[in-house]
């Protein structure tokens, strides 16, 4: 009988492995039980230094609700339940340094899940920056390169800026363009025009609008912008999209973190996925071109 298994977002040192081989190799444990599946992003939380760890001799992450806009790069793995208990231990939640928090996960493919993640529990969290070691950090930076994941975030923690966490790119595909019924929403933000790009999706003809939807076969044509008040931004878009909220079953549109293609690189962007499946295929992906 398949033991149960528990979806796990590590934002931190246990996106080293060898570094949770190492702690279960002191307590004689089998680490095999720490199964990794994917790349994904938590939305709307920060990643912050603000716990001291006496194991680690400095300041260890935590990850808290944000601004609309902000993400935390990590890895979702599966735990089996012996595994959980043991992650339980590493944490510290017997202490009350870390506890355990459900989360709404987004994966590369735009679906959203919920996870359990680890949060400094309030009773020690030091309302200050509390400075990691440079070990420390290399362990989540190197983490975060292995999978291709951004590492300014971490790095804006580490500066401890404001907005560190603030994705500030944004991908439209249809009435928000350029010349578009509702391009003037994004004018209203000052955002600025990056140029025509691509995202890996299909493209459906909804009505009177388009609507993306996950197809790793297929491109969606659109426009890459940047805007400095994404938070006020993302709000206006969420409600004009009928983005109800993660965790909403309801929405019709559910806003997503995505890659965007640009020549030889790729950056990453907020964009709306359609979460219906009625719709004519627009097969030059491009909402101007649909025929």
């Amino acid at each position: 009988m398949k033991p149960e298994v528990v979806l796990y977002f590590a934002y931190g040192s246990n996106l080293d492995f060898d570094d949770w081989s190492r702690w279960c190799k002191q307590k004689q444990k089998d680490p095999s039980g720490l199964v990794e599946l994917e790349p994904a992003f938590l939305p709307d939380y920060e990643l912050r230094f603000h716990y001291y760890s006496g194991s680690r001799g400095g300041g260890a992450a935590d990850v808290v609700p944000s601004t609309t806009g902000s993400i935390v790069p990590g890895v979702l793995f599966e735990l089996d339940n012996e595994t959980l208990r043991l992650m339980d231990v590493k944490e510290g939640v017997k202490y009350n340094c870390y506890e355990r928090k459900w989360v709404d996960v987004l994966r590369f493919d735009g679906s959203e899940t919920k996870a359990l993640t680890y949060v400094v529990c309030q009773e020690k969290v030091q309302h200050k920056y509390v400075e990691p070691t440079f070990e420390y950090t290399e362990l989540i930076r190197n983490g975060l390169r292995k999978r291709g994941l951004p590492t300014q975030y971490l790095d804006n923690s580490l500066a401890n800026k404001s907005n560190k966490s603030t994705l500030n790119k944004i991908f439209v595909y249809g009435t928000l363009m350029k010349q578009e019924s509702r391009n003037a929403l994004l004018e209203q933000f000052s955002a600025e025009f990056l140029g025509p790009k691509s995202i890996t999706g299909r493209l459906l003809h909804v009505s009177s609008f388009p609507g993306m939807v996950y197809d790793d076969s297929s491109r969606v044509v659109g426009e890459l912008y940047h805007c400095q008040e994404i938070g006020k931004c993302l709000d206006k878009l969420d409600s004009v999209e009928g983005f109800l909220g993660y965790g909403s079953d309801s929405s019709l549109f559910t806003r997503i973190v995505t890659r965007v293609h640009d020549d030889d690189n790729s950056v990453w962007a907020w964009t709306y996925k359609y979460n219906g499946d009625s719709g004519t295929p627009i097969k030059s992906g491009d909402w101007r071109v649909r025929g």
